[in-house]
């Protein structure tokens, strides 16, 4: 007859196992509340200055912008567009933007495909040379390719040696230049095409499909995430793009929003209230582009993972 005490064992054996898992969830769980809380303390420290920022503009002129209004005015906002024709403004910005974006998907979706799949020679200088202008700031070219803007030949009054005119200064296309294209967009782009598996192209090779084919119908359609990210970075930064519109703008008409906002800085006083009214419109398309997107990006990764 067996021992009682051999059963002892046994029941403690199968004893740890559900300690272990209890600990290992109070484990996890405490790790869940610690990272959510992670989370509203970082998300508190981005909404405190937009709080900040919609408070500002919303306190009734004359009243001080360093202590809470007494009342909300919402006329602001009317009154900061009738302070300078913000129409023209928002035209000009959008027509940057758009032809900017779009000029960057496009040639970064070429050139990375090329880099990544393309049979060319000097693949590895051409990447190498890439990823050293990632680290190159972009003020660095602003005088170079003012000089070369400015100095186009028989463009806008200059000669042949294109000296004693304008050149592209206070032009839309000089507004567009520096954002038609960014190394970093084209490295994204590469790195995604790179993950795509090369019996998709060899396939359609052996079907007879031409380069351009198997770029823009094989590959390219499974690229949206990356095309997303892509085209979010471009919109972004061509519509926040300050400093060089300063540079090239030389009249009122040619101004886009962020050199509208400086309508509202004067000699003695600035108009917080209604500047910010602006900042808060100005921000609006850039929040509106990325919560839009971000629905295509999740589909998009769904759809090429089920695609294989």
């Amino acid at each position: 007859m067996p021992d009682a005490s051999s059963h002892r064992p046994a029941h403690r054996r199968a004893r740890h196992p559900r300690g272990a898992r209890g600990e290992e969830f109070a484990g996890s769980r405490g790790s869940f509340v610690l990272l959510h809380a992670v989370g509203l303390v970082v998300t508190a420290l981005y909404l405190l200055p937009m709080l900040y920022i919609l408070t500002v503009a919303l306190t009734p002129r004359g009243e001080s912008t360093t202590t809470l209004p007494t009342r909300l005015d919402f006329g602001n906002f009317a009154a900061a567009l009738q302070s300078a024709d913000f129409l023209r403004f928002f035209g000009n910005s959008l027509l940057v933007t758009l032809v900017a974006t779009l000029s960057q998907v496009v040639l970064s979706c070429m050139a990375g495909y090329a880099l990544a799949k393309a049979p060319l020679r000097g693949r590895g200088w051409i990447l190498m040379l890439l990823i050293g202008l990632l680290v190159l700031p972009p003020e660095i070219i602003m005088v170079p390719l003012f000089v070369i803007l400015t100095h186009l030949p028989l463009v806008n009054g200059n000669n042949i040696l294109g000296s004693g005119g304008q050149g592209l200064l206070n032009n839309y296309l000089s507004l567009m230049m520096p954002h038609l294209a960014a190394a970093l967009s084209i490295f994204l782009m590469r790195q995604f095409y790179v993950d795509l598996p090369d019996e998709l192209g060899q396939a359609a090779r052996v079907d007879g499909a031409s380069e351009w084919r198997i770029f823009s119908q094989v590959y390219t359609p499974l690229t949206l995430p990356a095309v997303t990210v892509v085209a979010v970075l471009a919109f972004q930064s061509a519509w926040n793009d300050f400093l060089w519109p300063l540079i090239m703008v030389r009249s009122s008409g040619m101004r886009t929003l962020q050199l509208g906002v400086t309508v509202f800085y004067q000699e003695n006083s600035t108009q917080w209230n209604l500047l910010m009214c602006i900042v808060l419109l100005i921000s609006l398309p850039v929040v509106l582009i990325f919560l839009f997107s971000q629905r295509f990006f999740t589909s998009g990764i769904a759809a090429g993972s089920v695609k294989g």
